[in-house]
């Protein structure tokens, strides 16, 4: 079942074909009819200005989530949920099992209600799915007398789930909320996904206005039929017509300041540097601005211009002595308050400011702390920096899944969100207090950067290097321009990068049968003899591995602790040798073990591919719903 146009989605993935596309997840997503396309829109502003009064509610009892918890025992809200859907187009005949999942739910709601125990959306501390709204500063006209917004749903569930649903209506409304139209709406659904859906926006133009609001609001559904979870969720945000925007907040940092990473867009190394570093962990070491220095003292962005020299002028400092298990993001953003009757307003004060990470596997992960106390006020433009500590939960708790453990080596999205209010200057000299909501992101959106890749791992210090003249040398001697032994055919590959940095794991030792002995991290390369790579910490006593003497039995893999010891990698090939050189020929001698080189490790890492085949992964009772939604 496909209702209604395409044009809607296209600020999505311009580049893609919108159906069944794959975003952050392996999921099926296509839209939905728009529900303004099918209900009269009194009726919408009617729900939605009873929904809004609910939300206003209850709001602050979600602790980090923007969005709140509906409780289908409740008459109004089950009702409110059922007429989405249908104007949505989703209907009990062309999707069965949701509809009779949500009946599931509702009956379940109230044997709840009648033992007066509360809902449970929660597991392991933490909310299962988060539900929130990116409303990114809008485009102006050529007179400024009107803006054009593309607002869009952000639905991300921990571990993913069977079936998402998302809806997200525009609306003008006045200031006392008792008259209003829909400007735009649209609707969307995910099979299979549900780490990270972004699949539903909209276009929004509306007229600069004294004493108009523009309300956007969200219902949000997600299920799991493995483990029973349900998530029914409603988001509101509101903004100031009022306000003529130039700039509104601009994120600055972080982004992409080395040209032509081949992997993510932002490389945010915590745990070693390099020229392929964006961002790097760093500290003055002999009065120089090095990565990964003994000592760390804040984060550091790379030199566009000089790949791996760290600019001391982009330096966030630490707040608190340095863990390499909580993962940072450095953030530099300008923010302008906007003009009223063409003076410019200040901000007042802010209501909600928060930095989030949204990692592959659904967890979101926010900034410690109450970042409205930091953020500049009573200025029309102010740029914020901040280094952003982002291993919490929603509930403001450490989470092993926010950890720099967790979330390395995988691509993240990141979002950031502003909410406040603008001191303006009327004709007559009074003052108003404007609303305002901003978002920016980088992710499957966005035009430019699209995601994060916290980067590490390396060879322990000592680790022996075979150099193509005969010398072997310690990794922490061999430098650019040096040529090292790639394998015993005798290819010859030049080291283009030398990657310093920390560890925090124990390492891997291996020994073998022929004498060798290496120290690796975990994460690090390692051919074995019948040619597959693997990670040092997936080998195992009497795998046979390749070395300079052929291939030998390992006789002990252990770990054994890091005591401090520096860690190294290098990056082998000029583009003229790699012409011949297959992705996975970039090798190296280390200790007589053949191990790849940094890009090898890239590859090793990537995340594995998903099977395609959606209806395998579906439960059987949404079978025939996905059937009829991938109808034309």
């Amino acid at each position: 079942m496909r209702i209604g146009s395409l044009n809607p989605w296209e600020p999505l993935v311009r580049a893609s074909q919108m159906m069944g596309v794959l975003l952050f997840t392996a999921g099926w997503s296509g839209p939905l009819r728009p529900p303004s396309d099918r209900v009269p829109h009194p009726q919408l502003v009617e729900q939605s200005r009873r929904m809004n009064a609910l939300y206003d509610t209850q709001r602050l009892q979600h602790g980090g989530r923007r969005s709140i918890d509906l409780d289908l025992s409740d008459d109004a809200q089950h009702a409110f949920v059922l007429d989405r859907l249908q104007a949505s187009g989703k209907t009990a005949r062309n999707a069965p099992g949701l509809f009779h999942k949500l009946s599931q739910f509702r009956a379940h709601a109230l044997r709840r209600a009648r033992q007066a125990t509360p809902a449970v959306t929660v597991t392991n501390g933490s909310s299962w799915c988060d539900h929130s709204l990116i409303v990114k500063p809008p485009a102006a006209s050529n007179t400024g007398a009107s803006l054009t917004y593309e607002p869009y749903v952000r639905v991300s569930c921990q571990g993913g789930a069977a079936y998402v649903y998302a809806d997200l209506l525009v609306h003008d409304i006045n200031r006392e909320d008792t008259e209003g139209r829909v400007v735009a709406s649209q609707a969307g659904e995910e099979y299979g996904g549900g780490t990270g859906f972004t699949g539903v926006g909209t276009v929004a133009s509306v007229d600069v206005a004294p004493g108009r609001l523009l309300r956007l609001e969200s219902l949000s559904l997600a299920m799991d039929e493995a483990t029973g979870r349900a998530f029914i969720s409603y988001a509101v945000e509101k903004t100031s017509l009022a306000l003529k925007e130039v700039g509104g907040v601009t994120l600055l940092h972080p982004r992409e300041t080395v040209p032509n990473n081949t992997r993510a867009d932002i490389w945010m190394c915590q745990l070693r540097g390099g020229s392929d570093c964006d961002y790097a962990v760093a500290g003055y070491d002999q009065g120089l601005l090095q990565a990964s220095p003994p000592v760390p003292q804040g984060v550091a962005a790379s030199r566009t211009e000089a790949p791996g020299e760290l600019n001391p002028g982009d330096l966030w400092a630490f707040s608190r002595p340095f863990e390499a298990t909580r993962p940072y993001v450095p953030l530099r953003v300008e923010i302008q308050a906007g003009s009223l009757n063409g003076q410019p307003c200040a901000v007042d004060h802010y209501t909600h400011a928060q930095v989030r990470l949204h990692a592959p596997t659904g967890e979101a992960c926010v900034s410690a702390g109450d970042l409205t106390r930091l953020l500049p006020v009573g200025q029309h433009t102010a740029v914020f920096n901040h280094l952003a500590d982002v291993s919490y939960n929603l509930q403001g708790q450490r989470a092993p899944e926010c950890s720099t453990s967790r979330l390395l080596q995988q691509p993240v999205h990141l979002t950031f969100t502003l909410a406040g209010m603008a001191r303006c200057t009327q004709p007559d000299g009074a003052h108003t207090l404007e609303p305002f909501y901003r978002s920016q992101a980088i992710d499957a959106r966005s035009t430019t950067a699209q995601r994060l890749l916290f980067q590490n791992s390396c060879m322990a210090e000592g680790t022996r290097i075979q150099l193509a003249n005969g010398r072997v040398l310690p990794v922490e001697q061999v430098e650019t321009g040096d040529k090292v032994l790639a394998n015993r055919m005798g290819l010859i590959l030049t080291v283009t990068d030398v990657i310093r940095g920390n560890e925090t794991q124990d390492f891997v030792q291996l020994q073998d049968n022929a004498g060798h002995s290496v120290t690796l991290t975990q994460l690090h390369p390692v051919l074995k003899a019948d040619g597959r790579v693997v990670a040092a910490r997936a080998l195992k006593v009497r795998d046979q591995v390749l070395t300079d003497k052929g291939a030998a039995m390992l006789k002990s893999v252990k770990r054994v602790p890091v005591h401090g010891k520096r860690v190294f990698n290098l990056a082998l090939g000029t583009p003229y040798e790699l012409r011949e050189v297959g992705a996975q020929e970039r090798t190296l001698f280390a200790s007589g073990f053949v191990v790849g080189d940094k890009s090898m490790q890239e590859l090793l890492l990537l995340p594995p591919l998903k099977p395609t085949d959606v209806m395998s992964r579906l439960p059987k009772v949404l079978h025939e719903d996905f059937a009829n939604a991938k109808e034309p």
